[in-house]
């Protein structure tokens, strides 16, 4: 089940049995530090995110979307088409002599892209301003930091919507969007998307549970990481892993270890597709669609 980050370092102090405030610091360095290491290990559309660009006439090189880490792929939309643009397979030395240190070629849209640093460059550049460009990418993971938030109640939620509205008093902030909400009620922990107002959020899925009308219905809004349900433990194993070291026991320290390393080799065997192993054996073929009857269609 999802866990917040209050969830995460008061599990750790109850395990513990220690509440004192420098452990508590600890506890929090700790459990970001451990999401960070297993976010590496695992690949799977959990971490994946999408961003949206304009072409601009004759320009080389665009800002990479702030939340990217991995760029994973690249399309341009040109009169309802998508084209794919593909990453530079040489080294700078021979994006430099492609590009003549500029792209100074342009055309419909990019063919090729070279990531630097802070930015994305393409070539050659679009001969047309206005072009969407979609990049994708593996998210680069936030530090958690906010403790869980209960303000006021909830006052409507309607079955197959995304539109979640407070009652009057709710302080509900921008800075909410990415985290995660359950209705006490409900229980189930939904991610929010976007929060319009004070008392107005939308969800990323339609809400599925009882419609609820001019309620009062207790919530949680918390911070949580993206690694999927099974493995959100995980890095409370990691930090009193971390914790016993520290406390000189070794015995409880190495228990601790062993149940962080399980928790890797686990993740690993989850990575891939969500809807399959994510595993393409030798003997997946693939038809071409136009290979099937006329009839069948």
């Amino acid at each position: 089940m999802q866990k917040t980050y209050q969830d995460l370092y008061e599990d750790c102090q109850n395990q513990t049995v220690d509440s004192d405030a420098t452990s508590l610091t600890f506890f929090k360095t700790k459990l970001n530090e451990g999401i960070s290491k297993a976010y590496t290990m695992l690949d799977s559309e959990y971490f994946y995110g999408t961003s949206t660009d304009l072409t601009e006439e004759d320009i080389n090189s665009y800002p990479l979307p702030s939340i990217a880490g991995k760029m994973v792929s690249m399309k341009v939309e040109v009169s309802d088409v998508d084209y794919p643009v593909v990453e530079f397979p040489g080294d700078e030395n021979a994006w430099i002599l492609l590009t003549g240190g500029v792209s100074s070629t342009s055309s419909g849209y990019p063919q090729y892209f070279f990531i630097k640093r802070n930015t994305i460059e393409i070539y050659p550049t679009s001969s047309t301003a206005g072009y969407t460009i979609t990049y994708r990418f593996k998210r680069n993971t936030k530090a958690l930091s906010v403790a869980n938030f209960t303000t006021e109640s909830i006052k409507t939620a309607v079955v197959g919507s995304t539109a979640i509205v407070g009652n009057t008093g709710t302080t509900w902030t921008a800075s909410m969007a990415g985290r995660f909400i359950k209705i006490t009620s409900d229980g189930i922990w939904y991610e929010i998307a976007s929060v319009t107002d004070a008392t107005n959020l939308v969800l990323a899925r339609n809400w599925s549970g009882t419609a609820i009308t001019a309620g009062t219905e207790e919530y949680i809004i918390g911070e949580g990481s993206l690694l999927p349900f099974d493995f959100q433990e995980a890095p409370v194993n990691y930090t009193l892993w971390k914790y016993y070291l520290l406390k000189e026991k070794s015995t409880l320290a190495k228990d601790y270890k062993l149940q962080w390393l399980e928790d890797l080799e686990n993740l690993k065997r989850y990575g891939g597709n969500d809807t399959t192993s994510g595993v393409l054996t030798e003997n997946v073929i693939i038809r071409d669609p136009n290979d099937y009857p006329r009839d069948l269609e």
